[in-house]
């Protein structure tokens, strides 16, 4: 089992969010709404206002951060009990070492401090984040079809609700 770390990244970790971010949208373009093209050529700002606006756990390694998810709460009077999760990513040379599923159960910890449930969606296909999913308690409720649109063509989504 490899050894890691996972902490709540501040502003400050701006570099290390979007080492993380940029390694995302290149590794597994498909999985993402944004794109490699559109992200790589912002300033570092962008990157520190996203840490400021949403919370981000990273895991770090020996070869430094190797894995991120992220949520950001709702801000309407009327929807703030809920999160978005998003941007869940594990580098492949780390996969099937417990990483995404730590990231996922201190993610969940966290925002039940502040939310009662959890929402995502996750392309349909991609198999091992729908399982990780749903181990840590998330239930599909909906497909948005076409979803995404890439040089492939259309990808749906799987919608998926967690209850705190």
């Amino acid at each position: 089992m490899a050894e890691f770390t996972v902490r709540t990244l501040g502003c400050a970790d701006a570099a290390d969010y979007r080492e993380i971010r940029l390694a995302a949208l290149k590794g597994t373009p498909q999985a993402f709404g944004s794109t490699w093209e559109a992200e790589a050529e912002r300033p570092l700002s962008h990157f520190a206002e996203r840490l400021a606006t949403s919370v981000v756990l990273a895991a770090y390694g020996r070869a430094g951060v190797i894995g991120m998810a992220g949520y950001k709460q709702h801000g309407g009077a009327r929807d703030r009990h809920k999160a978005f999760v998003w941007g869940t990513y594990v580098r492949p040379d780390m996969r099937r070492h417990g990483v995404a599923l730590r990231l996922m159960q201190e993610l969940i910890v966290s925002a039940a401090g502040c939310v009662e449930q959890l929402t995502l969606m996750v392309v349909e296909g991609n198999v091992e984040a729908q399982a990780l999913y749903r181990r840590c308690g998330f239930e599909v409720y909906g497909v948005e079809p076409r979803a995404l649109k890439g040089p492939a063509g259309y990808a749906d989504e799987i919608l998926m609700v967690r209850f705190l």
